[in-house]
């Protein structure tokens, strides 16, 4: 995001504060200071030489990149990048984020290194434009699940949220680069995690047919040959999804609509399903007691709800909530809904090929 267009989405906020009551760390901080508006008015003052950067960055650091103010935003101010690029400009990052990336993803790789002793599943060659966006941690596990049997794989590199929310710009727009190369040349582009799919369709450089590549695996899980296992542990249980931040509304819709469909189960709407869970990435480390108190607030709404199974889109997300199932004392298994649907779901394979022509 170029400079002008930074100052366009700051003259653009309206001061309605509709963002307030939609932001996670306001609702633990009671700061404006901490909120989308808070920080447009301060950055407003920057750009008026009324205010100098040590007063603005701070606050900047505390944002959790959770999108929530840029959805409800009324005047469609594009919160999300404004505040990464600004970020980048006042803090940039000292280390390559490429390479703390590596290093957080490093004890997934060590719990799944037996995966590299198991029998490797034989993927099937198809010859299709079809492609699979495989995030970070699924990379990291060695998994090999039904999506990457149906749908082209390809060498997509992190779809860069990691990169843009630290201040890495040069890696970020490497990534970027490359991604979006490959989505040019493809049909559609079919994610499993909210986040991915959310930071690869802000990408400045793609028009709306491209976005509309962009597409969560959810569009095919409306498929009548996918039905729960015979012997499934989860048969009537409680099942609860939590929506992550930057999931689509629509594609939480879907699944929603899936899961109460879905035979053989319970599904059971939170009270606050988009709440966040507050572990956004690396934003617990950095600020450990802001992502606490979020996560403990989630974590005893979902206690509450009595679910057996925990599920989610992100792998974020998956994390902080099975952290917030010990520190709650309540011990539910919480998955990933790609890995639900691959381990608990029957899928006729003579029906690969149809699931994915639907979507083509």
């Amino acid at each position: 995001m170029q400079e002008d267009e930074i100052k366009k989405n700051i003259n653009k906020c309206s001061r309605c504060a509709l963002c307030l009551q939609n932001c996670p760390i306001y609702q633990i901080k009671k700061d404006e200071n901490n909120t989308a508006r808070g920080l447009i008015c301060k950055l407003s003052g920057y750009e008026k030489n009324i205010l100098v950067e040590n007063e603005i960055k701070k606050d900047l650091k505390i944002c959790l990149n959770c999108s929530k103010c840029k959805e409800n935003c009324p005047s469609k101010v594009n919160t999300t990048l404004v505040f990464a690029y600004k970020n980048a400009k006042f803090s940039p990052s000292i280390i390559s984020q490429r390479l703390f990336l590596m290093v957080k993803l490093l004890p997934i790789k060590i719990l799944y290194f037996l995966n590299i002793f198991k029998k490797k599943l034989k993927k099937k060659t198809i010859k299709s434009n079809v492609l699979y966006f495989k995030g970070c941690v699924a990379k990291a596990q060695h998994k090999i699940t039904y999506l990457d049997k149906i749908f082209s794989s390809s060498d997509f590199l992190c779809c860069g949220l990691p990169y843009l929310s630290s201040g890495d710009i040069k890696n970020y727009n490497k990534a970027k680069i490359r991604n979006i190369n490959l989505i040019k040349n493809a049909s559609k582009v079919v994610f499993d995690c909210a986040s991915c799919k959310r930071a690869v369709s802000e990408y400045e450089e793609l028009d709306e047919n491209e976005i509309k590549k962009l597409v969560f695996f959810s569009d095919f899980l409306s498929e009548k040959n996918l039905k729960l296992n015979k012997n499934s542990k989860y048969r009537n249980k409680t099942v609860v999804f939590h929506k992550p931040c930057h999931m689509d509304k629509d594609d939480f819709k879907k699944i929603e609509l899936f899961l109460a469909n879905l035979e053989g189960i319970n599904y059971k709407k939170l009270e606050n399903p988009d709440q966040c869970c507050g572990f956004g990435g690396s934003y617990f480390i950095y600020h450990p007691i802001v992502a606490f108190k979020i996560l403990l607030k989630k974590a005893f709404e979902i206690k509450k709800s009595k679910a057996d199974l925990i599920l989610t889109a992100c792998p974020s997300c998956t994390i902080g909530l099975r952290f917030g199932q010990i520190i709650s004392l309540n011990f539910k298994k919480t998955l990933e809904l790609r890995d639900f649907v691959d381990c608990e779901l029957t899928i006729k394979k003579k029906k690969y090929y149809k699931l994915l022509f639907r979507i083509c």
